[in-house]
């Protein structure tokens, strides 16, 4: 940046107290803004190479950067990276493509698609920081974590939403993607997950230490893990998990079909609501929790961690008296909290073609929770969350024949 030098001269006289104030005024604002205002870098890319370059610079400019990736598909033949070890010094950085169906990354069965790292050197010592993710779609990507996307921090917000992610594999965890801040928050939303594979979490690996982990208004399906967390698989020591919204359908893992959560030192809370997990399979045998496994003691001390489970529609084999059955399995139940479950179809329009809308006779319409924590204003498409009595469970808000309301949302 530069700054433009001011010269001052005087004449031989007094000046008057409202002129001395005035020049003092200005020139406190002349170092005010050369110390502290921090001008942003707008990057508009047309292709990886471009991608790449953008990313270089934003790393070590320590200015708050946005990444425009323009309308096309784009051939990852090499990871595209952004490191460093300080968190950029605690600036923001938003990579936005033009829609999740018009902005495609694509892997091809051999590279992970985009890895950033703001802990590189892992010492914990980075200063924070803004990262966000949307409007793009993440394909075909292959790697050891976070295929599509792996986005890592100490104290750093996280927000992926709005994205695509098929068809990634990854190794270790997350095969669509991972989301990894110590500290800070995890938030993704709105996405959609489907067909990715990994070890842990096939659709996504969400984790915070002690922070925050919201997952909301996002759609899983056919995902698959070989150990946990065929759709997700969360995890908290100290801090709040909390997934609201969501559809889980179709997914598979060893443990915890649609979902698998962890929770360690009795300290964290994982909260529950609103989502339908239905159809998922998990293949340990027994209590393995086809749906939803939930490890509320990882610590082993027989205290376990809080688990809210509202208003969510479940296979038809869940017991949610003792938390203990096939559908639905919670290791230690001394805190865990749970009432208007159900156990339904949810008439989905037509799951084997990816069409997760609720059919008008769909039990889980005005069947959600108004009090939910991270109760979104819309649903995954951003049409009102809740159109009736109360939000519908899933990640669709079902609406009702009603032209005017039609009109009103530009349908």
């Amino acid at each position: 940046m530069y700054f433009v030098g001011l010269t001052f001269k005087f004449r031989k006289f007094r000046l008057g107290g409202m002129m001395r104030a005035r020049l003092l005024f200005l020139v406190f604002l002349v170092a005010f803004f050369a110390t502290n205002v921090v001008f942003g870098e707008t990057f508009e890319v047309t292709n990886p190479d471009e991608f790449q370059s953008a990313l270089t610079e934003a790393q070590s400019n320590e200015e708050d950067d946005t990444i425009n990736v323009a309308a096309g598909t784009y051939n990852i033949t090499s990871t595209l990276t952004y490191s460093t070890n300080n968190g950029d010094n605690g600036h923001k950085l938003t990579i936005q493509g033009a829609g999740a169906d018009q902005t495609v990354l694509n892997g091809g069965g051999s590279v992970q698609i985009l890895d950033i790292n703001t802990d590189a050197d892992d010492n914990g010592g980075d200063a924070g920081g803004d990262i966000t993710i949307k409007d793009m779609a993440f394909e075909n990507g292959r790697g050891d974590s976070g295929a599509g996307v792996y986005v890592h921090g100490y104290s750093i917000n996280i927000t992926i939403k709005e994205n695509t992610f098929s068809g990634n594999s990854a190794d270790s965890q997350g095969g669509g993607a991972v989301a990894d801040s110590f500290s800070g928050t995890v938030t993704i939303k709105n996405n959609t997950f489907s067909a990715n594979s990994s070890y842990y979490g096939g659709g996504v690996n969400a984790d915070s230490y002690s922070g925050t982990v919201t997952i909301k208004n996002n759609t899983f399906s056919g995902n698959s893990a070989d150990y946990s967390g065929g759709g997700v698989n969360a995890c908290s020591v100290s801090g709040t998990v909390t997934i609201i919204n969501n559809t889980f359908s179709g997914n598979s893992a060893k443990c915890g079909g649609g979902v698998y959560a962890s929770l360690h030192y009795d300290l964290a809370t994982l909260s529950i609501y609103n989502n339908i997990l239905y159809n998922n399979i998990a293949n340990a045998g027994g209590n393995d929790g086809d749906d939803l496994r939930i490890c509320s003691d990882c610590d082993g001390n027989y205290i376990g961690s809080i688990v809210n489970l509202y208003n969510n529609d479940f296979s038809g084999n869940a017991d949610f008296g003792t938390g203990h059955s096939e559908d639905l399995c919670i290791t230690l139940t001394d805190n865990y909290h749970h009432a208007d479950n159900i156990q339904e179809d949810p008439q989905f329009v037509d799951p084997v073609n990816g069409d997760f809308h609720l059919k008008s006779n769909s039990p889980c319409i005005d069947k959600g929770n108004n009090s939910a924590p991270e109760l979104p204003d819309t649903d995954f498409e951003g049409n009102p969350r809740i159109l009736g009595s109360a939000p519908d469970i899933g990640a669709d808000e079902f609406i009702k024949s009603m032209p005017w309301l039609h009109l009103l949302l530009g349908e």
